[in-house]
């Protein structure tokens, strides 16, 4: 699985590409994303953009996103209501509003993505893994073969956890939701903001579960 990784702007979400046809997130910056993805990628060939979860600093570059490329639009089923809400959204938080944005696809726990063919010229999937406590709906996506985990906000390198105390957090479940993280035979962890970990991810899940245990017991 090939993974690059786009910083538009200060507060943008992480934008990953993956294996050149797939967005992870979008960002919030439509400038700044539009810029720094077309040195990355041939935006013409994505074909799919995912959404971690329906906060605005994940998802407001998106229309650009999709009008250049094309691409169909997935989020978890449970936040895609969020996306149309200035409240939900939190995009009034950056100086925003929201705009009207219908997903393609609405995904639920335990769906395969397909991503495109591996090295071995086997096909690749991300499985959904369905973890409310940042959002309701948030989810995580995880790649087997490479043991690669897109964490969004629920938890970040080093045991950072997503915030959960927004209007949409379900702050009951987040350690609930990273005890499911901490099952996986993770390697890398490509987070929602701030840098991946690319060795032994399993060792910053176990500590965001003990950071999250002792803020949401």
């Amino acid at each position: 699985m090939d993974v690059l990784r786009l910083v538009p702007a200060y507060y943008d979400s992480n934008v990953y590409v993956v294996n050149g046809t797939v967005l992870i997130d979008a960002g919030m910056t439509p400038d700044f994303v539009m810029s720094g993805l077309e040195k990355l990628a041939d935006v013409s060939k994505i074909e799919l953009v995912i959404l971690t979860h329906a906060h605005f600093d994940h998802f407001g570059a998106v229309e650009a996103i999709l009008q250049k490329s094309g691409a169909k639009l997935g989020i978890y089923e449970t936040d895609a209501p969020a996306l149309k809400s200035d409240l939900l959204s939190c995009s009034l938080n950056f100086g925003f509003r929201t705009f009207p944005l219908e997903p393609d696809v609405l995904y639920q726990e335990g769906d395969k993505i397909r991503i495109g063919k591996g090295e071995d010229g086997c096909d690749e999937f991300l499985e959904v893994i369905f973890t409310p406590g940042h959002t309701s709906g948030c989810m995580c996506l995880y790649e087997k073969n490479s043991k690669s985990l897109f964490s969004g906000d629920t938890v970040f390198s080093e045991g950072g956890i997503g915030r959960s105390d927004f209007k949409n957090s379900a702050p009951e479940k987040m350690s609930e939701s990273i005890q499911k993280l901490a099952k996986l035979d993770v390697q890398c962890l490509y987070p929602g903001h701030g840098n991946p970990t690319l060795k032994n991810a399993n060792r910053s899940i176990e500590k965001s579960l003990k950071m999250s245990l002792m803020m949401n017991p």
